[in-house]
C-alpha cells in the first residue's frame, strides 16, 4: 500500500462528545477545506446522514440500527449538539461535501452478537496455539507502568501532567478551549507514544481486541478508497485512540484478509430521539460523559468565538443564573446578589488554580457555597437537571420512521404529551375527551411493554374518574416499539393484538385477568371481548381454585365502581359469575392437605375474594359463597387456618350467630386439639382485624380461658403463632384491647354469676393484682412495645 500524501489526509482524533473537540474540528475543517468527510460511525446508516441537516433535527438524537429479524438485537449511536461528529456532518452538508461513515458496519457487529455463545466446557477449542506462553496478566511479566497505562491510558497522561484524573486533564486541555488544528497533532503524538508501549500487550479481552483490530482495518480501507476517488483533501473524524492505527502503513490485502468471511445480518436504521441522561457515563454508556448539561452550556459559549474572545465573567454568570432560576422554580430562595457572589467565587477559584476559565469543579463549589448555602440536598437537583441535563431530542417529520413510532409521534403531538427525560406528573380527568384519550394511549403503550407512564392512583379523589400518572421517556422505548411491530403498525392495533397474544400464551388466570383489565382501560373493546372469552374458557377448564381467586377482584372492582370507559358489562358480569361459581364448587377440596405456606397464601387470596364478592352485590353469588364457607368450616380435613377464616367471614356476615361462633371457637381451642393447630385456627379467625375481640366479650373470654389453661411448654411453642395473629392489629386496637381486659373485673374463684357453659374450666385471677401479674404476658402476646396504662384505677 502506497503511503498517502500527508497534506491530503487529515486525521482529527476527538472525544466522541466534547464541546472543545467539536470546536477544534470545525476550526480544522475550515482550514483544510476537505473534499470529503469521513466519520467514525455505522455505514449501514449512510442514507440517513442527509437528514442531519434539517433544522428540526434537534440533538440529542441517535441512530438506531437493528437486525431485521430480531429488533432486540440493536445498537444505538448517539449524537449531542456538541458531538464533533455531529458538527462535522453539519459542516459537510452545509457546503455540499460528501460525508459518510467508515466504521465496521453494524451488520457485522449484530451478527456477532446473535451468534450462540460457546458452551461451557469447550475451552480447548478456544485455547491459543501457544498454550505454554505466559498469561499477559501475570504480575511477573507485566511492568507496573505498563499495567497502569493498560488500565487507563488517559489517566496515565493526566498523572504525568499533574492532574488527579483523566476527566479533569482532558477538560482543561481540550474541552474548555477553542483550539485550532494544532491540538490534533499534539494528541496524536501522545496517543501514539502510549500505543507503542501497550500494543504488544492485550489491553482488552481477546474478543474485544480482535473487534478493535477489525474496526481499524475497515476504516483504513475506507480511507484508502476515499483518497483514490478524488485528488482533494480527506478529513477523518474518529476517536483519538484510533488515529495512530489509521496512520499506520499496512498492506490493503492484510486488512481485507482480517475482514474476510465475517458473518452479517440484514439491518434497518433510523433516527430516534435520545436524552441527555443517556449521554451521561453514569447511565452505563461506554462513550458517555460525566456532565452532558454542562458540556451543552460550554458549547454555547465556545461556538461564539475563540477562547481568547470568550468572556469568563459573562460565561460564569449565565451558568449561575441558570442555577438560581432552577432553585427558584423549586421553592428555594436565590437572590441576584447570590448569583453575583457565586460568579465571583468561581472566577477566583479558577485564578487560584491557574485555569483560564472556571470549569465544572469551580462552578460546583461556588454554587454550593453561595446559592445552596452549603446544603447538599438542593445541589442534587442542580446535578440532575443542569449538570447532567434532562433534554430529549427531536426528529424531523420527514425522517422515515417505523410506522408504530410514527403513529405514537402523531398521538403525542395531538394530545400535547411531550416525551421528556425527567419524571413528570400529570392528573387526568377521564370524564373529559382529552383526559380519556391520554389515559387510553398510556394504557395501550403499557400493553406493548412501553411503560412511558406509570399509574400512581387517583390521588385525593375517591372516584374512578381521575388518574395520576408519572411520565418518563427512556430511549430504550424505541427498541420496544420496533419489537411491537409484529403486532401491528398503529399503537391501538399493536396493543390489541399483543394483549390477545399474551393472553393466549399466559399460564396463569391471574395474568389473563390483568390483561382483560388492561384492554378495558386501554379502550380496546374487541381485544377485551376476545380476552374475556379466553378467560372464561380457561376458568371452565381449570381446577386450580387459588388461581381462580386472583382473577375475580380486579374485575369485581370494575363492575362495582365502573369507569369512564365503555365496558362490555354483561360479558364481564357473566365472566365473574362463572368464576365465583367455579371457586365455590371446588373450595372445600382446595382447602385440604395443605402446607403451612400454601395455606397462608390461600387465606390471603380468599380474604380478598370475600371483599370482591361483597362489591358485586349479587345475592345469588353471596349465598353460594356462604354455603361454600360453611362446608370449609365444618370440614375436618380442611387446614385450620382456612377453617378459622371461614368461621370469621360467616360471623361477620351474620350467617351464623355469636353463640354458634363461640361454640366453634371453643371446640377449635379445646384441650383435645393440638396447640399449634388451635393457634392456626385462631390466626385464621382473627386475620387482619382485632375488632371482633373488642366487641364480643364471649369470644374474648373463650380465648382468654384457653390461653390461661395452656402449660408453659405448649405456650412457648405457640408464641410465634400468637404473635403472628396479633401482630396484624394496629396500635389503637392493641391499646383498646388491653384497656378492655384491664376494665373487666375478674370474678372470684367459684363464682358462677356470669359463667358460660361454652367456657373451658380455667382458673381466673381473684383480684386486680392478678391482672397486674398477667399484663407483661399480654404485652408479649400482643407484641406491644410499651405498657398500656390501666383504666379505672
Amino acid at each position: 500500500m502506497a503511503a498517502p500524501q500527508p497534506d491530503r489526509l487529515h486525521l482529527l482524533g476527538i472525544r466522541h462528545h466534547g464541546p472543545g473537540s467539536a470546536r477544534a474540528v470545525l476550526s480544522a475543517l475550515d482550514a483544510a477545506d476537505p473534499a470529503v468527510v469521513l466519520i467514525e460511525g455505522p455505514p449501514d446508516a449512510d442514507e440517513l446522514i442527509a437528514f442531519a441537516g434539517l433544522p428540526a433535527m434537534v440533538p440529542p438524537i441517535a441512530l438506531l440500527v437493528h437486525a431485521q429479524d430480531d429488533a432486540a438485537n440493536a445498537s444505538f449511536f448517539p449524537f449531542a449538539l456538541f458531538s464533533p461528529e455531529w458538527q462535522a456532518i453539519r459542516w459537510a452538508l452545509a457546503r455540499g461535501r460528501p460525508v459518510r461513515f467508515i466504521d465496521l458496519p453494524a451488520s457485522y457487529r449484530l451478527a456477532e452478537r446473535a451468534k450462540p455463545k460457546q458452551p461451557e466446557g469447550n475451552e480447548s477449542e478456544a485455547a491459543p496455539e501457544d498454550a505454554d506462553a505466559p498469561a499477559p496478566d501475570e504480575p511477573d511479566t507485566v511492568d507496573p507502568e505498563l499495567a497502569q497505562i493498560r488500565r487507563d491510558p488517559l489517566a496515565y497522561l493526566a498523572t504525568l501532567a499533574g492532574y488527579d484524573d483523566s476527566e479533569s486533564w482532558w477538560n482543561a486541555i481540550v474541552e474548555q478551549g477553542a483550539h485550532g488544528p494544532e491540538i490534533f497533532a499534539a494528541l496524536e503524538a501522545a496517543i501514539a507514544a502510549l500505543r507503542d508501549k501497550i500494543d504488544p500487550l492485550p489491553y482488552q479481552p481477546a474478543d474485544e481486541a480482535q473487534r478493535e483490530l477489525r474496526r481499524e482495518a475497515h476504516m483504513r480501507l475506507e480511507i484508502a478508497a476515499a483518497l483514490g476517488e478524488q485528488d482533494g483533501a480527506v478529513a477523518v473524524i474518529c476517536g483519538a485512540w484510533h488515529v495512530p492505527a489509521l496512520r499506520r502503513k499496512l498492506a490493503l490485502k492484510d486488512d481485507r484478509a482480517l475482514l474476510k468471511g465475517l458473518p452479517q445480518v440484514k439491518v434497518t436504521a433510523t433516527w430516534v430521539p435520545w436524552t441527555e441522561t443517556r449521554l451521561a457515563a453514569a447511565s452505563g454508556y461506554g462513550a458517555g460523559v460525566i456532565s452532558p448539561g454542562w458540556y451543552a452550556h460550554l458549547w454555547q459559549g465556545l461556538q461564539h468565538g475563540q477562547a481568547a474572545a470568550l468572556d469568563a465573567t459573562s460565561f460564569t454568570t449565565r451558568w449561575q443564573a441558570r442555577v438560581a432560576e432552577l432553585l427558584r422554580r423549586n421553592g428555594r430562595p436565590a437572590s441576584t446578589a447570590s448569583v453575583i457572589e457565586a460568579s465571583r467565587l468561581a472566577i477566583t477559584l479558577a485564578a487560584l488554580r491557574d485555569v483560564a476559565l472556571p470549569g465544572l469543579a469551580e462552578m460546583r463549589e461556588a454554587s454550593l457555597a453561595t446559592l445552596c448555602e452549603g446544603e447538599t440536598a438542593p445541589f442534587r437537583l442542580i446535578e440532575q437537571q443542569l449538570i447532567i441535563g434532562q433534554r430529549v431530542g427531536e426528529i424531523d417529520d420527514s425522517v422515515p420512521q417505523m410506522p408504530l413510532a410514527a403513529d405514537l409521534a402523531r398521538w403525542q403531538r395531538k394530545l400535547k404529551l411531550k416525551p421528556e427525560a425527567l419524571d413528570t406528573d400529570i392528573a387526568l380527568d377521564l370524564r373529559s375527551e382529552a383526559g380519556l384519550a391520554k389515559s387510553q394511549l398510556l394504557h395501550r403503550l403499557g400493553l406493548i411493554q412501553v411503560p412511558w407512564g406509570r399509574l400512581q392512583g387517583s390521588g385525593q379523589s375517591r372516584g374512578t374518574f381521575r388518574e395520576n400518572w408519572r411520565l418518563r421517556w427512556e430511549p430504550e422505548f424505541s427498541v420496544r416499539l420496533v419489537e411491537a411491530l409484529v403486532h401491528g403498525t398503529t399503537v391501538a392495533q399493536a396493543a390489541g393484538n399483543a394483549a390477545v397474544t399474551n393472553a393466549q400464551a399466559a399460564t396463569s388466570l391471574n395474568t389473563v385477568a390483568a390483561i382483560v383489565r388492561g384492554c378495558l382501560e386501554a379502550g380496546l373493546r374487541e381485544a377485551a371481548e376476545t380476552t374475556i372469552a379466553l378467560l372464561q374458557q380457561r376458568s371452565a377448564a381449570t381446577s386450580d381454585v387459588a388461581d381462580l381467586t386472583e382473577a375475580v377482584p380486579p374485575l369485581a372492582e370494575i363492575l362495582r365502581y365502573g369507569t369512564a370507559r365503555a365496558l362490555p358489562t354483561e360479558a364481564l358480569r357473566l365472566l365473574v359469575t362463572s368464576l365465583v361459581e367455579a371457586i365455590c364448587a371446588g373450595l372445600v377440596y382446595a382447602c385440604r392437605s395443605l402446607q403451612a405456606d400454601v395455606a397462608a397464601d390461600l387465606r390471603g387470596r380468599l380474604a380478598r375474594l370475600d371483599v370482591a364478592i361483597g362489591l358485586i352485590e349479587d345475592r345469588g353469588l353471596r349465598d353460594g359463597w356462604s354455603r361454600a364457607l360453611l362446608h370449609v368450616a365444618a370440614d375436618a380435613s380442611a387446614h385450620p387456618l382456612l377453617k378459622g377464616l371461614a368461621n370469621r367471614v360467616l360471623y361477620d356476615q351474620g350467617i351464623v350467630s355469636p353463640e354458634q361462633t363461640a361454640l366453634a371457637l371453643s371446640r377449635a381451642l379445646s384441650h383435645s386439639v393440638p396447640t399449634l393447630e388451635a393457634g392456626d385456627w385462631l390466626d385464621g379467625f382473627l386475620g387482619q382485624s382485632g375488632q371482633v375481640l373488642l366487641h364480643d366479650q364471649m369470644l374474648r373470654r373463650i380465648i382468654d380461658g384457653w390461653l390461661a389453661a395452656i402449660d408453659d411448654e405448649a405456650f412457648n411453642n405457640l408464641l410465634p403463632v400468637m404473635r403472628r395473629a396479633f401482630a396484624s392489629f394496629d396500635r389503637n386496637e392493641r391499646r383498646r384491647l388491653l384497656d378492655e381486659l384491664a376494665r373487666q373485673r375478674p370474678l372470684a374463684v367459684g363464682s358462677t354469676s356470669d359463667a358460660s357453659p361454652l367456657l373451658p374450666p380455667a382458673p381466673l385471677p381473684a383480684t386486680a393484682a392478678g391482672f397486674d401479674a398477667a399484663l407483661p404476658l399480654l404485652l408479649t402476646i400482643l407484641g406491644a412495645d410499651r405498657p398500656i396504662k390501666e383504666a379505672n384505677r
